[in-house]
């Protein structure tokens, strides 16, 4: 690819990145009230998000690797790789959630912080998996239109997936950690 073609199809997207990180972050500084109610979360808000990103953003970049080697392509994208892949990227929301939630409490405990371990893990849990359905069906959306833009996969999944993956993240945690501050 010429670089002239890669600007075209990066550059744009990225300065929308660029605003949607300050959405992302602008959006935890509305979450003051929740974040001094539940001692512990805000050790949480990096390792999720980090890890959404990570998962979501690997998920995008094996499905565009998928796409070059022939393995999926417009016509045939639902096939048997797509599925692994989408049950794999669960699987590692719903371990890696519940890592960081244990992770998270010791952390806070270390900083003399006494959270609720189940309220910090049962946050983590259910943010995670809800951005994990949300991200892995935008991601799915996203490779589907790249594919039929012929675009290349590469220059727009990671971006879009990284901030959008932010943005949702940050709103999942918030609507879990209200749900669980209600039930618990």
């Amino acid at each position: 690819m010429h670089t002239g073609e890669m600007v075209k199809q990066s550059l744009p997207l990225l300065i929308l990145c660029g605003f949607g990180a300050i959405l992302t972050w602008s959006t935890l500084s509305g979450m003051t009230e929740i974040l001094e109610s539940i001692p512990g979360l805000i050790v949480v808000i990096p390792g999720v998000i980090a890890m959404r990103g990570n998962i979501s953003t690997a998920l995008g970049s094996r499905l565009g690797s998928a796409y070059h080697l022939g393995l999926i392509d417009v016509d045939n994208l639902w096939n048997n790789d797509l599925k692994q892949n989408i049950l794999g990227s669960l699987v590692l929301s719903v371990l890696v959630s519940i890592i960081i939630g244990f992770l998270a409490y010791l952390t806070s405990l270390l900083l003399n912080v006494s959270p609720d371990p189940l309220k910090l893990i049962l946050i983590v849990l259910l943010g995670g998996v809800s951005s994990a359905i949300i991200l892995t069906s935008l991601t799915i959306g996203i490779v589907y239109v790249v594919f039929k833009k012929g675009y290349d996969p590469d220059n727009i999944t990671g971006p879009t997936l990284a901030t959008i993956g932010d943005i949702i993240t940050m709103l999942c945690i918030l609507g879990s950690a209200y749900l669980v501050e209600v039930i618990l």
